[in-house]
């Protein structure tokens, strides 16, 4: 006899009303033409529709047709609670679908709904965790009383862009994973019916709940949710009914722009421009003084991250550019943007600076579009860009996605937050100069010394020994100093909580070893991030206020992240402090050094002018 699920195969290619073979069959996706319309997706059996969300594509070919997603969004279920809850299982289930990854992530959802906040964990979820696919679910019958989800993980890791049949199941009693028809992992910690949240969606493609948004990178085809559990013997039957899919090619994203184009290093003759593509391309670079272009630099190596260094260029001079990718299929092009090249030494600079832009682009965008405004030379960016460096998504959607349009027309120069991790995707994006997590780089009469302070800041280390020896040999006017964590800061709890104790009031690391240094060699302002607010000190020096010769630190760490807090008591060192999301403009001639500080209204909520003789070098 034939098992359910062969005989709802047979009838699917007989008519769309297949699902009604098997009633246990809650929802069933194939993607073929006759069920989307390039806006929205709809179920077999027309219970649920799902809208295509940005960088989703329905693509045909000799696999078929499936849903590829470029790591830009998921197709949302559409419908009310009520409605989704409908056609979701509720005491046994069986998700399957067959899948590829195009890029690991650290949590990667493929089908489910969930909610996973803290304690609070509820639902149900079909994914994978950097290269291994899980199976994830909560019953009712735990002792935790807000929900515990078990996650089941396969042993081994799968391979990219790759078509794997996988599959979750649940009785009721015990969870099982399988790929490729074989069971990999098993659980009873989980009984009773599913625990579901009381808000949340289901969602194809994506790990998605009240805080997080991880839209997956590959592809999927003929998903299907079941209400029972599919006994082990016919498991075998979900990968047999499309025989095909395990030899058939993954099928590549349609060709975009995914990030950029971006500046990088800038000098007075040639700028470095990066972008990234959805596919491996050429890269071509069009360029001119007016918009009419009419010359161009190119790289035939077909590449993702593209970076192309234009030079022959006039110092202090504006250029109109845009960027193309081709393969043999397709070809697409940036807007027409504008740079400029590096300015005279002894032309005045103006140049912004913001820190842990982390995991809010909706400030981001609007301190970005307030930033463009002032038209800086250059960005300077004090660390935790994104709230999670190893995963691709913050970088593209969240961090470039919210700048992008300041950082095609202006370079940026960024400094490691402890939040990068350190990432590889970090060096992908960034094309620095040196050892890349310290280096230098002059704009007018302002050299800037950049230091990872997450790394080893002692003597013996190499970028304390790089930077006696640079910081010495600089004959700028001003003398500027960029990392992450604060060597003061009145913050109420990263260095002790100020509600029950004291506080070291900064990292001790940068004020016994960089600190002397900054004296020493006439550093006269240093900028970092690390603390969500603003603040200000007087200028410092021997570990008091010397306003004729001290150093001026400044924490501006309002580009995003969620807003910390001061401690209860003002501290010796503070001259201004401010709580809330903010950024911050710089003006430099060789006389005068002004930092005006602005709220995300756009509003001053700080200013400070620093002067000095242009023969004054301390």
């Amino acid at each position: 006899m034939m098992s359910p699920i062969l005989l709802s195969v047979i009838a699917l290619c007989m008519h769309d009303g297949a699902a009604k073979v098997d009633p246990s069959l809650k929802q069933h996706w194939i993607f073929h033409p006759a069920h989307h319309d390039g806006a929205m997706v709809a179920e077999v059996g027309g219970r649920l529709k799902g809208s295509l969300g940005q960088g989703v594509d329905v693509v045909s070919g000799s696999h078929g047709a499936c849903l590829v997603f470029d790591g830009s969004g998921i197709v949302a279920i559409e419908g009310g609670q009520d409605d989704q809850r409908e056609h979701v299982p509720l005491g046994e289930m069986t998700v399957s679908a067959w899948v590829s990854v195009h890029s690991p992530q650290e949590w990667g959802g493929l089908v489910g709904l969930i909610q996973d906040n803290g304690s609070a964990e509820e639902g149900w979820l079909l994914g994978y965790r950097e290269d291994h696919f899980y199976f994830g679910l909560a019953g009712v019958e735990t002792d935790d009383a807000d929900g515990l989800l078990t996650y089941l993980s396969a042993p081994e890791a799968f391979v990219l862009d790759r078509w794997y049949h996988v599959a979750g199941v649940y009785d009721g009693h015990r969870m099982s994973l399988w790929m490729d028809g074989v069971c990999v992992a098993e659980s009873t910690e989980q009984s009773g019916d599913i625990r579901y949240p009381a808000r949340g969606s289901l969602v194809i493609g994506g790990y998605v709940d009240d805080n997080e948004f991880n839209p997956h990178q590959g592809s999927l085809q003929h998903i299907r949710l079941y209400d029972r559990a599919v006994p082990p013997s016919d498991m075998g039957d979900l990968v047999d009914a499309y025989p095909s899919m395990r030899n058939q090619p993954v099928p590549q994203s349609p060709l975009r722009i995914l990030v950029g184009p971006y500046l990088q290093a800038t000098a007075s003759k040639a700028v470095t421009l990066m972008w990234e593509t959805t596919r491996p391309t050429s890269g071509v670079i069009e360029y001119g003084q007016t918009s009419e272009l009419g010359s161009t630099v190119e790289s035939k190596q077909a590449s993702l991250m593209h970076e192309i260094i234009v030079s022959g260029l006039q110092p202090e001079t504006n250029y109109f550019y845009r960027v193309r990718s081709s393969d043999d299929t397709e070809a697409v092009q940036s807007e027409i943007l504008t740079f400029q090249t590096m300015i005279r030494p002894t032309t005045p600079v103006g140049f912004v600076v913001v820190g842990d832009t982390q995991n809010n682009p909706a400030v981001t965008t609007m301190m970005s579009t307030f930033a463009w405004s002032h038209r800086p030379h250059f960005i300077m960016h004090c660390g935790d860009l994104v709230g999670t460096g190893t995963v691709k998504r913050e970088w593209v959607h969240e961090f470039f996605g919210s700048t992008g349009d300041l950082l095609g027309r202006f370079p940026i120069y960024p400094t490691l937050g402890n939040h990068e991790r350190d990432a590889q995707l970090y060096y992908d994006y960034f094309s620095l100069p040196g050892e890349e997590y310290f280096y230098d780089y002059r704009w007018g009469n302002v050299h800037i010394f950049v230091l990872d302070t997450n790394k080893d800041v002692s003597p013996a280390s190499d970028q304390y020994q790089w930077f006696v020896k640079a910081v010495a040999e600089s004959d700028a006017p001003w003398k500027v100093v960029q990392h992450h964590q604060p060597a003061y800061t009145s913050d109420s709890n990263d260095y002790g909580d100020t509600w029950k104790g004291p506080s070291s009031w900064g990292d001790v690391r940068i004020q016994e070893h960089l600190v002397p240094l900054y004296e020493q060699f006439g550093v006269d302002v240093v900028f970092n991030g690390h603390i969500h607010v603003y603040e200000r000190t007087w200028p410092l020096r021997a570990g008091q206020v010397d306003e004729d010769n001290g150093v001026t630190y400044v924490t501006t760490g309002g580009g995003g992240g969620h807003i910390e807090d001061f401690a209860p008591t003002r501290t010796w060192f503070t001259a201004h402090k401010y709580r809330g999301h903010h950024f911050c403009i710089v003006t430099a001639s060789d006389k005068t050094f002004e930092l005006r500080a602005f709220d995300q209204d756009g509003k001053i909520i700080d200013f400070f002018r620093l002067e000095k003789s242009t023969t004054a070098q301390d």
